[in-house]
Parts: C-alpha cells; sequence; structure tokens
C-alpha cells in the first residue's frame, strides 16, 4: 500500500470565497492529504497619539525635552524651573517657533518587545501602552484572521509644529510601513487609529498629502475635529479646571501632572501655546460651532450689561485671537515673552520679527492649515467621542465690580482667575508692572484713589457644556461621515457616555484605556475588513 503523501496549494485571501482549483483525490491505494495554504494580506495599524502624547528631545544632543512617563523628570524641568520663559525653552527655544528644534525621543526602556521596531517608545506608554497591547494581543474573528495580518505601529511626532506638517510625516512614514510590510506578503494599505490632536494629523495625511489611497480607513477617538473652546480657556488662566477637585488628582495623577507642568495660569500656558503651531490649531476654527449650533460660541459680557456675542462674521482669528486690547483677546502681548535676537544665520521664516510677530505668523499657519482641511475626512470614517462631562463648548467673560481698595490681593490672581482689570473708563489696569499696585499700604496715598473706588475684574467662567472635559460633543462628532456596510449604525459616529463609562473613565486622556473605547475601535476595523473582503469577493 503506498503512504499518504501532502498536495499543496497556495492560494490568495480572496480565493476562500471561490471553488479551489487543483483539488486532488486519493487512489485507491493511497490517501491524498490537500493542505490548503492561505496567503492573507497585511494590514498594518498604525496609532497616532494626541497633543503631548509624543516624547520629545531636543535635536542633535538627544536630551530629553518632554515626557509624561518620567514624573521626576517633568517635575524638576518644568514645576520646579521657575519662570515661564524656562518652560518655554524647553519645547520651543529661546526663539521663535522651529520645526528643527524637536524630535520624537526613540529610546524607552517601558515598551514591550513586540513594539520596540514598530515607533511605539514614541509615545507615552501611561497615556497609550493600554491600546497598543489591547490591539496587538485581540483575538479577531477567525475570518479575519485567515484573511489579514494585522501588526500594530505607532507614529509619533512633534506636536508643537504644525499639523500640516506632522501630517506630511505621517504620509511618509504610512508609505514606509507598506513598503517594509510588503516584503513579507501583500501589504496595500493601513488602517489609522487616531486620538485628539492625531486626528487632525491623520486627516492632514489624507486629504492635504495624498496618502488616503493607502489607507483602508481611519477611527477617529475624541478628536477636535473643528477646534475646542478649552484651548482658549487655557491661554486665559491655564491648565487649572475652575471647578476642579482633588478627585481630578487622585482618578487622573498623570494627565494632572502633566497639566500642571504646562502651567497653572494664563502667562505659562500662552508663553509656550502662542509660539506652537501645533497648539494654536486646537483653537476653534472658523467651521466651529456650539453645541446647540451656534456659530458665536465667545459672550463677552461688561461689567455694565452690555454684551458682545463673537466671532460675529465668521472670522475667529481677527475678531478674537489678533485683538490685542479687548478683554476677550486671546493673547496678552506682554505673555509672549521674549524671543530673543535671530542673527542672520537664523533659520527661522519669521527672522527679525517681535514677539507679537511671531505669535501672529504661527496663527498664520493655524488659518491655513484650518482653511486648507476644513471639514474634509477619509470616505472610510468612524469617530467616537465622550459625552455628559462638564465641557467649555462656549466661553463666557463676564466682568465683575470689585472694591479697590482690594486691588491688590485681586492681582495675586491675575492668570488663574481675573486675567483682566479696568478703570471706570475702560483702561486696563497694569498691576503687573505699576509700583503703584506692589504695597498694598500705599493705595491710600495715590492720587488715583477716587479714580479706582471701584474696578472692574474680568474672568471666565466655569464651563456648562456636555463633552470629555476637553473637546465638546459638537467637536467630536463634527465630521459627516458615513462609512459603508456599518452593521452598527447609520453614520459611525457613536457616544460613549456614564452609561457606558464612568466620568473619570472617559475623560478627553483617558480614554482608550477603557474597554469601550477599545470595543469600538476593534469593531470599526472588524467592519472596514469586512467591507474590503465584500468589495474584493463580493461574498
Amino acid at each position: 500500500m503506498a503512504e499518504d503523501r501532502t498536495h499543496r496549494i497556495e492560494i490568495d485571501w480572496q480565493d476562500l470565497f471561490k471553488p479551489i482549483p487543483g483539488l486532488q483525490s486519493s487512489p485507491d491505494d493511497a490517501r491524498v492529504i490537500n493542505e490548503i495554504v492561505v496567503k492573507p494580506e497585511i494590514i498594518p495599524i498604525i496609532f497616532v497619539p494626541g497633543i503631548m502624547g509624543s516624547r520629545l528631545r531636543k535635536t542633535g544632543n538627544g536630551d530629553k525635552a518632554w515626557d509624561p512617563d518620567a514624573l521626576m523628570f517633568m517635575g524638576s524641568k518644568y514645576l520646579l524651573s521657575g519662570t515661564p520663559e524656562k518652560r518655554k525653552k524647553m519645547l520651543v527655544g529661546d526663539q521663535s517657533h522651529d520645526s528643527s528644534y524637536l524630535e520624537v525621543d526613540t529610546e524607552s526602556d517601558k515598551i514591550p518587545d513586540i513594539g520596540k521596531d514598530k515607533g511605539w517608545a514614541g509615545l507615552a506608554w501611561g497615556f497609550y501602552g493600554g491600546i497598543l497591547k489591547a490591539l496587538s494581543e485581540y483575538q479577531w474573528p477567525a475570518l479575519l484572521k485567515a484573511c489579514f495580518n494585522f501588526p500594530v505601529y505607532a507614529f509619533g511626532y512633534n506636536w508643537t509644529d504644525s499639523n500640516h506638517k506632522s501630517g506630511e510625516k505621517l504620509a511618509a512614514a504610512i508609505k514606509k510601513i507598506i513598503d517594509a510590510n510588503a516584503q513579507q506578503g501583500k501589504c496595500r494599505q493601513v488602517i489609522l487609529v487616531t486620538h485628539s490632536m492625531g486626528g487632525l494629523v491623520a486627516r492632514s495625511a489624507c486629504k492635504l498629502h495624498g496618502a488616503e489611497s493607502s489607507v483602508l480607513g481611519v477611527i477617529h477617538g475624541t478628536q477636535p475635529a473643528t477646534g475646542a473652546p478649552a484651548a482658549y480657556q487655557r491661554m486665559k488662566h491655564g491648565f487649572r479646571d475652575l471647578d476642579g477637585s482633588l478627585w481630578d488628582w487622585l482618578t487622573h495623577p498623570i494627565s494632572k501632572a502633566t497639566e500642571m507642568v504646562l502651567g497653572n495660569d494664563g502667562q505659562k500656558v500662552t508663553i509656550i501655546l502662542a509660539h506652537m503651531p501645533g497648539g494654536l490649531e486646537l483653537l476653534p476654527n472658523q467651521l466651529y460651532k456650539t453645541n446647540d449650533g451656534s456659530t458665536q460660541w465667545l459672550a463677552y459680557e461688561r461689567a455694565d450689561g452690555s454684551k458682545v456675542a463673537l466671532p460675529a462674521k465668521g472670522d475667529p482669528y481677527g475678531e478674537i485671537y489678533l485683538e490685542k486690547d479687548a478683554p476677550y483677546r486671546l493673547i496678552d502681548p506682554e505673555w509672549l515673552g521674549d524671543i530673543g535676537k535671530q542673527g542672520k544665520s537664523s533659520p527661522h521664516e519669521d527672522e527679525g520679527k517681535s514677539a507679537w510677530d511671531s505669535f501672529k505668523f504661527n496663527l498664520n499657519k493655524a488659518q491655513n492649515f484650518h482653511s486648507g482641511l476644513q471639514d474634509q475626512g477619509h470616505a472610510q470614517t468612524f469617530q467616537f467621542y465622550s459625552a455628559g462631562i462638564k465641557t467649555a463648548d462656549r466661553i463666557k467673560i463676564a466682568g465683575s465690580k470689585i472694591p479697590g481698595q482690594h486691588l491688590y490681593f485681586y492681582k495675586t490672581m491675575q492668570g488663574k482667575r481675573y486675567f483682566d482689570f479696568r478703570d471706570s473708563h475702560n483702561n486696563r489696569i497694569d498691576v503687573q508692572h505699576d509700583p503703584y499696585f506692589s504695597e498694598p499700604t500705599s493705595f491710600e496715598l495715590h492720587p488715583r484713589r477716587k479714580e479706582l473706588l471701584v474696578v472692574y475684574a474680568y474672568a471666565v467662567e466655569p464651563p456648562m457644556g456636555s463633552g470629555d472635559g476637553t473637546v465638546p460633543d459638537c467637536s467630536g462628532r463634527a465630521l459627516n461621515v458615513k462609512p459603508s456596510n456599518y452593521d452598527k449604525g447609520p453614520d459611525g459616529t457613536v457616544d460613549i457616555t456614564d452609561q457606558d463609562e464612568k466620568e473619570a473613565a472617559r475623560a478627553h486622556d483617558q480614554i482608550y484605556n477603557t474597554s469601550t473605547a477599545q470595543y469600538i475601535t476593534v469593531k470599526a476595523i472588524e467592519n472596514l475588513c469586512k467591507t474590503k473582503i465584500k468589495t474584493e469577493t463580493g461574498a
């Protein structure tokens, strides 16, 4: 009797859905074993983090500049460094913004072996370790496992730079990842999973830098698609919740520490974010609407009761961000610091400009980016966002009358609660530099005493809208997405509420550590792949 033999047949995954040619039958005196080997297609998953989520170092010398996983380093370099200028130097440098000043730090001892050659080291592990592990360890359904391999990558980027440039780099990284995997088997497209600002980077890569055809689909998590008033709010009074509590610190220790090192008052935040194109691109753009659909998201109420609603003409850049004097202005020019003298060899495009001109230059970059991107998104897009946490979907600035003789004590709150003081003629009172306010006892002797019996102090009121604490509902769901063959909803948009996760878990920075966000992500990937199977085989 003849020995059994194996007949090996290799097929592409698409051939699983049609009759397989070449099968052999067994003769009477032997047995033929038909071994069918399916050649799966490789579809890399690339995770794109949000602002502050990539670890950064200074280009050339490798010195750390930003690493949320290294709390002692962050505390020593930011919390204990003293002046706002020293904080700015860490992330921007002595002068205006330079794209080449920082690069992604690719060295970390926290990363498991599976991610060491896939870019994981560039991300803050405390923020994103959970989702990277979940995606790499997920047991895909048998059909998808037979058809596809899903290696998991991460794309760290310099989040101080414009998302236009970061998108260009992501487009190049997508090509590089596809080419590298194509040496192991068929690889034509990737899937992008994003968090927060990472959504702007991914959309930039797809719509502005030609990567869309190389991307099977995109899953956006808590993306500020049209911006977030929280960016404006924090430049007024810092990374400090107006109605925050000790519980916030206990439930979000890493994120709260990260926010604190950026600055708990407006001056510390402004001197950094105003010199970052990427940070300015998180401001409400020309398409932003509040949760109830209003285009006028900033309300300024004077102490005399008169009100102004902005932007009145749909131009937040000119009406709000470039305003230099009004209490509702974005920037106090004196908070911009000194960008130093730039010599003839300076690489800065805005060479020789003042700090205000440098800010205008960066804001113009942000405006151009917003104008180019608009509300465009990949044709196969899913998005989810958290709802139900108090979030600024609009800004209300109110003026209060305070006793002039107490102004010395109110001045200590400047940049935290009260950020602007005016006299009865609406003239700004410079409490930072006027020696008249240096000692409370000197107040009684000054000739302006009668003018300042009443002072008008302006503050941002606590947020009352719905969102994830940073991104309001309106921006998280702003893209009008309708992915094909989606079997879990009409338009691919999912909101995460208190029925899904507790408030502490679904906050902006923590969301990808939740089982709900991870479930939404893998189900969206499954749907993208089912659509691919149907499109290519008709099955």
